[in-house]
């Protein structure tokens, strides 16, 4: 179902994530994530950030950082 709502950065930012699925390197379970990123619920174990499919937004990004400007 489509929102008649005009979309916001949180929505496009959302939308433009893909879920991914592997096993855990330290356990072997399963594990869901976002873009390429993972954190096992079982184990504790993480992959580095910099592994994941797209570049992690910066905080220049964050529309809600104090000091944002609007009109980039």
């Amino acid at each position: 179902m489509m929102s008649d709502q005009p979309h916001t950065p949180a929505m496009e930012f959302l939308e433009s994530q893909e879920i991914t699925t592997t096993d855990c390197r330290g356990c072997g379970t399963q594990v869901s994530g976002i873009s390429g990123r993972y954190a096992c619920g079982v184990c504790g174990w993480t992959n580095p950030w910099d592994e994941g499919h797209q570049d992690l937004p910066t905080a220049d990004d964050d529309p809600a950082q104090p000091g944002h400007r609007q009109d980039i």
